[in-house]
């Protein structure tokens, strides 16, 4: 498989709402972003162009795990993944042999991985890689979901003890829908839809009921073709991050007072070739993470947005344990165990 055939294949298949990875380098970072992650480690999920999910994770020291560990899938496809952290441990929702997205879940008390299976919510997204996005507010995970080549977003919800919602809800059609992202911000769930080539957004409130769907770049400024699109929630501010393609990482936030701040190139990110971008707040920072198309094959990298704005040098995640491309990528903070 060609490299420009690899870039089509995990564009297709294993886009993923909400992810960034920590690379070897991060053990250098400066003490204002060490002491920032103190009592918290950082979940990364990827999964590879064939079809596997590895993980890795970054402990409280900066550190990082040895190596991608293999995570047991039923048959062993992956096609799409997210996951959101629930105080220790990591909720992951994905799609398993293009089928009805499934879940799992990795203990943090041991280390331990649940099997994966289907979610038992009716009605909802079955047909192609579905795609899939999940987040938690109050224990409650908040999950989306949209058939590969749908146009219906879809959502159900699982309680805190554990108990399912008895039915998928389909929330609103769409065009032709190609991503789904989703994260908590304060006490509500932003969640925001790719939707032939438009970028929606819409805030489900606490008391359950939705806000009107917007246009991200109505409100923040265009992006050119639009690939790839991660949120992230810190404080009362939505971090929207995306790829272009012409290869450049964007980032907007939309403020408390629901004004915007305007799309901005990310400089660091300037001299690489992303396709996909992966957000998440850990600690109350922004960590960015995106593959790059590199000579050598499909590579991650990452950089952390500080509290005080300014984004650490590009670093490059170690390829130890994976054993093809990565081309979906996850990421979510957990409490030390």
């Amino acid at each position: 498989m060609t490299a420009l055939d690899r870039r089509q294949f995990t564009r297709s298949l294993l886009a993923v709402p909400a992810a960034a990875l920590v690379g070897t380098g991060l053990g250098a970072l400066a003490p204002a972003a060490a002491s920032a992650a103190a009592g918290w480690e950082t979940q990364f999920l990827a999964g590879q162009a064939n079809g596997e999910l590895k993980h890795r994770w970054r402990r409280v020291d900066g550190s990082m795990g040895p190596a991608w560990d293999p995570v047991d899938t039923p048959g062993g496809t992956l096609y799409r993944v997210s996951c959101v952290g629930v105080a220790e441990d990591l909720h992951v929702v994905a799609t398993l042999n293009s089928g009805t997205p499934d879940y799992g879940v990795r203990h943090g008390a041991d280390d331990s991985w649940t099997e994966f299976a289907p979610i038992p919510s009716l009605g909802g997204p079955t047909a192609g890689a579905v795609h899939v996005a999940v987040t938690a507010l109050d224990g409650e995970l908040q999950i989306f979901g949209a058939d590969e080549a749908g146009t219906t977003l879809y959502h159900t919800v699982r309680g805190v003890q554990g108990a399912w919602q008895l039915r998928w809800k389909a929330l609103r059609n769409f065009g032709r829908i190609t991503q789904i992202a989703t994260t908590r911000v304060g006490t509500t769930i932003d969640t925001a839809v790719v939707a032939d080539g438009k970028l929606l957004h819409a805030i489900r409130k606490s008391d359950g009921t939705w806000t009107g769907w917007g246009n991200i770049e109505s409100a923040a400024g265009d992006i050119e073709n639009l690939l790839h699109v991660a949120l992230a929630g810190i404080g009362s501010q939505l971090h929207v991050l995306a790829v272009s393609g012409s290869g450049d990482v964007y980032h907007a936030i939309r403020k408390a007072d629901a004004t915007w701040q305007a799309f901005k190139k990310v400089g660091v990110f300037n001299n690489y070739s992303p396709f996909v971008v992966s957000a998440a707040n850990v600690a109350g920072e922004l960590q960015v993470g995106i593959i790059d198309l590199a000579t050598s094959g499909q590579v991650v990298r990452y950089s952390i947005r500080r509290t005080d704005g300014t984004w650490t040098t590009v670093s490059t995640v170690s390829a130890s344990g994976l054993t093809d491309d990565p081309g979906t990528l996850a990421i979510a903070g957990t409490t030390v165990a």
